[in-house]
């Protein structure tokens, strides 16, 4: 103390003593300082960190959809392999299948040619002279021959002139075992008038059918055809080949007829046309 007055002692600050406005404005400061940090926490938090997470989320989410994605894709590659293989396997049977038939075919066109060959030359006099007709249908050999080279005027049995022009018939169809002979008989559109033939055959019906089925005896037992390759039909005036307003038409239609049916796949039974 001088002159009576207390005075302040500069080492006090150095022993720890702060102003009090000094102490104030530190701890105002502080806090200001810990209310930004904070902030920048919750901003970090906000527009950073959740926008983040959130990504992550989506992403692991993408990557799950992207999986699931994959194995049922996975599955359907497998399928559609296990479907090709059948697939494959299927088109190589159709292939072969093909091949088989088409060497059929071809072994089927070489036999019909060859007895069509055969027949022509076996049978060239009844040719010639229009009795007998040969001819292609698709697959099928045709043999049209006149009524009156196989039977008599009005009868349904063979006469002997017919068993030898079916006997020639016979020696080239007996070798083909696998091929089904159709014999159908037609007439022309006149009404059965003798009595003596109405007799035994009332109408055409009659008459075609009983010419149809002597001949089909006659191949099986004389011709040695077996009867499982047969079948006789009689078809009346209904099926006619030519008109039957003149002679030398209803001469066509008094017919029988012969076809030659090629083994069908599943099929060796004959057909009715």
């Amino acid at each position: 103390m001088l002159d009576g007055r207390m005075t302040h002692d500069p080492t006090s600050f150095d022993r720890g003593e702060r102003p009090p406005e000094t102490r104030r404005s530190g701890g105002w400061l502080g806090w200001l300082l810990f209310i930004l940090m904070l902030g920048a926490a919750g901003a970090f938090v906000y527009y950073l960190y959740l926008p983040l997470r959130q990504a992550r989320a989506q992403l692991d989410s993408d990557l799950n959809r992207a999986a699931e994605r994959e194995r049922a894709l996975g599955q359907r590659l497998a399928q559609e392999e296990e479907r090709f293989g059948k697939l494959s396997g299927e088109c190589d049977k159709v292939a072969t299948e093909l091949k088989q038939t088409v060497a059929e075919k071809e072994k089927i066109e070489s036999e019909l040619k060859r007895v069509q060959g055969e027949l022509s030359q076996k049978l060239e006099p009844q040719i010639t002279s229009g009795n007998i007709r040969i001819r292609r249908r698709g697959q099928e050999l045709v043999l049209d021959m006149t009524d009156d080279i196989l039977f008599d005027k009005g009868q349904a049995e063979v006469s002997e002139g017919g068993q030898a022009v079916l006997q020639q018939i016979a020696r080239s169809l007996v070798e083909l075992g696998a091929y089904g002979v159709q014999v159908a008989g037609h007439t022309d559109s006149t009404r059965v008038v003798s009595a003596k033939t109405q007799e035994h055959f009332a109408t055409n019906w009659e008459l075609s059918s009983a010419r149809a089925t002597n001949v089909v005896r006659y191949l099986q037992e004389r011709g040695k055809i077996p009867g499982s390759r047969l079948v006789a039909a009689g078809f009346g005036e209904f099926r006619p080949a030519a008109s039957n307003a003149n002679e030398d038409g209803r001469r066509k239609n008094r017919r029988i007829e012969l076809l030659l049916l090629p083994p069908a796949p599943n099929d060796q039974t004959a057909k009715i046309h």
